[in-house]
């Protein structure tokens, strides 16, 4: 899916085919509307999930410095 411009009206390729906005109709245009706004949703949670594996490197990383000095019991 790709927005561009044809002459003046906007235009959306599907399927590798392009149409325009408007030949979309109200129900086409709020179908391409819920794609985007799941299409940023999807990459926010990609980045939360980014931030957390970090996180629990560094934690995993910081616990391993905890154990080091500490004999294990088996």
């Amino acid at each position: 899916m790709a927005v561009g411009e044809n002459s003046q009206e906007p235009t959306i390729i599907i399927d590798g085919k392009e149409y325009t906005l408007e030949s979309l109709g109200q129900k086409g245009r709020e179908q391409l509307q819920n794609l985007r706004v799941t299409d940023q949703e999807m990459q926010r949670m990609q980045d939360q999930m980014a931030i957390a594996q970090t996180a629990r490197n560094t934690y995993a990383r910081i616990l391993a410095e905890v154990v080091k000095n500490i004999p294990p019991v088996k």
